[in-house]
Order: structure tokens, then C-alpha cells, then sequence
């Protein structure tokens, strides 16, 4: 049987060594070399032509970033970062995902089950990794640059609010999606699946960008027009109306799917509104199946639903296990998504 390839990069050989015996563990999977730093890492991809590459954001020499920024456009793989879950750490974790990498694992602290769980998450984005859409790359610039195509034409909404489900290959697809979005939209709210410290990171860089408000959600806040609510890492996001008006409502409960934010636990959270019929429900880029019941339950209230497309995802999991439930009105590419939206809104 031929197994899978990686090549592993990180300039402490203790935590290559480690990286190899977790990734070796599975019997599908080889590492094929070792590098110390970008320079070695760069020959050995030319040499060895691995199907993946595990990288630390802290590289002597030359900068993580830097190095993708380079590598990609020649080379396009699915690159798997190795992150701090500090505030820096998320911060250069982010801009690694704009710059194409496929996704990142958090280091673990040194508890067993730390190291446990980031032995699991590495394994599980191996394989999720073999699905990514390498085309992709090439419109990452294009994803993070673009402005928007419609930024003066204004849409009459019917519909009252708006929620958007992601994971691998959601940053980037949320940032391209928003660009477009301004004050006349309804209220967005959206669960990413993404953890604590990088949702406010995230959160605070749209907001710098875009035309709307761009916020991590607290508890109780009042839904608004052309504001946009993130999930926070490790809490589940949904509404609530109290009196009059819809709130959020974060919760701490199990994960669901796997995942804490859930995309199902905001959708199904929806469904039990009376807004749901006069909602549009929208499911990005991701691996896995998370939010394909909820949807279908929103779709079933009378909520208009919408999926990206293979050809845009980063890894079409998430949006080909909605369709294929019967969840998804409307199959639209990345790019097309907000003139769709406009062109819905007021159904």
C-alpha cells in the first residue's frame, strides 16, 4: 500500500521528532524528511514532492508567512500550521491562512491530554488535506484584495437576518463574502469553527476592513442591521428573542458534531425562531457535515438556503453533505454568493 507523504519543518528537532512519531502512528502516513528551517525546507520539497507539509509559524531565517507567501505560488500543497494559541499566535495563524496555508493545529502545553488532542487534530487535518482544492491558491490574493464589485448598489432586505456556517478555508471565504456586504444587510451572524483567542483576533482584522461592524458576539446582544456577530472559540452562538426583539445567546453546552461553535447549533437555534421563514442560511467551505441538519431544518421552516460550490471550496465537506441532504435551494460559486443574496432578498 502506498502511504501518504509529509514532509515535517520546525527548527526544534525534538518537536520534529515528535510531529513524525504522532504522524507515523497512522499506518497511511509517512514523513519523508525533516527540515530545520524555510532553506532545507524548500529543497526538500523540490526533491521529494511530498502530498503535504507541516510548518511552525516561528522560523529563524525567514518568516513563516514570508515563506508561504513564496512557496505556494510554485508549489501549491496543503500546508498545515503548528500554532500558539496565544494572541500572537493566533494573529500570525491568521495571516498564514490568508496566505494560503491549508489550516493550522494549536501546540499542545505539555498535559497528556494536550498532546493527545493535538496528535488527534494533526491526524484529522492529514486526512481532511487530501480533499483540499489546491486550485484555490491561486485565488487567495484575488480572495483578500478584491473590492467589491457592487459597493453602490443598495438592496431593500424582506429578509431579517442572516447566518453563515464555516471551517477549513473559512477565513479567507467569510473575508472575500463580507467584502461585499454594507449597512443595508440584515443582521449575520456565523459560527466558525475556529478556537478561543482567534475569534476576537478575527473579529477585530474584519472590522478594520470591512464596511459593517464586525464583532466577537457577547450574551444578550441586540441583533442590528449591518453589524456582523463571530461565535466565540469555545462557545456555541444562537438567538433569542426576548420581548420584542432577537438577541444572542451564547451557551457553553457539549460540542456538537465535534465542534464548539457548532454551524448545526446556530442554524437549529434559528429554526425554532419565528425569523426562520424570513432568514437566508448560507454554508461555506469545510470538512466534515456540521451544520447539513440544521440547515435542512431552516430550509423546511422556509428559510432560503445556500451552499458554495465544489469549484470554490477549499474542501467541499461541509456544503456536499448539505446538498446532498436536500438542505441547499441554491449552489453558488464563492464569487457569485452576494449578488445571489441581493438577488433573494427580497422573496
Amino acid at each position: 500500500m502506498k502511504k501518504h507523504t509529509v514532509i515535517v519543518v520546525d527548527d526544534q528537532k525534538s518537536v520534529r521528532s515528535m510531529v513524525k512519531r504522532w504522524i507515523e502512528s497512522d499506518a497511511n502516513w509517512e514523513v519523508i524528511g525533516e527540515a530545520s528551517n524555510p532553506y532545507e525546507a524548500r529543497d526538500l520539497i523540490v526533491e521529494k514532492q511530498p502530498e503535504v507539509m507541516t510548518l511552525d509559524v516561528h522560523m529563524p531565517g525567514m518568516d513563516g508567512i514570508v515563506f508561504l507567501k513564496k512557496l505556494l505560488p510554485q508549489y501549491p500543497m496543503p500546508v498545515i500550521m503548528f500554532s500558539s494559541s496565544t494572541t500572537e499566535g493566533a494573529g500570525i495563524t491568521l495571516e498564514a491562512l490568508e496566505a494560503g496555508a491549508f489550516d493550522y493545529v494549536t501546540k499542545p502545553t505539555g498535559t497528556q491530554e494536550s498532546l493527545t488532542e493535538a496528535k488527534e487534530d494533526l491526524l484529522s487535518k492529514l486526512y481532511e488535506s487530501l480533499n483540499y482544492n489546491v486550485n484555490q491558491l491561486s485565488n487567495i490574493k484575488n480572495n483578500n484584495s478584491t473590492l467589491s464589485k457592487n459597493s453602490n448598489s443598495k438592496t431593500t432586505f424582506k429578509r431579517k437576518l442572516m447566518l453563515i456556517g464555516s471551517s477549513t478555508g473559512g477565513t479567507t471565504a467569510l473575508r472575500k463574502l463580507l467584502n461585499d456586504v454594507d449597512e443595508t444587510f440584515p443582521p449575520i451572524l456565523i459560527a466558525q469553527h475556529m478556537p478561543e483567542n482567534f475569534t476576537a483576533l478575527f473579529a477585530q482584522r474584519l472590522n478594520s476592513d470591512l464596511k459593517v461592524r464586525v464583532i466577537e458576539a457577547k450574551d444578550k446582544e441586540l441583533l442590528q442591521n449591518g453589524h456582523v456577530y463571530i461565535a466565540p472559540g469555545n462557545y456555541h452562538l444562537g438567538i433569542q428573542k426576548l420581548g420584542t426583539e432577537y438577541y444572542t445567546r451564547i451557551t457553553q453546552t457539549d460540542k456538537k458534531n465535534g465542534h464548539r461553535p457548532s454551524v448545526d447549533v446556530l442554524f437549529e437555534s434559528a429554526a425554532e425562531q419565528e425569523i426562520a421563514g424570513s432568514s437566508i442560511a448560507i454554508i461555506l467551505t469545510g470538512m466534515g457535515s456540521d451544520g447539513a441538519t440544521g440547515l435542512l431544518k431552516l430550509k423546511n421552516k422556509g428559510c432560503l438556503t445556500i451552499g458554495q460550490n465544489k469549484e470554490t471550496c477549499v474542501v467541499y465537506g461541509m456544503p456536499k453533505a448539505a446538498y446532498e441532504s436536500g438542505a441547499v435551494l441554491y449552489q453558488v460559486s464563492l464569487d457569485d454568493m452576494v449578488e445571489k443574496i441581493k438577488e433573494i432578498a427580497s422573496l
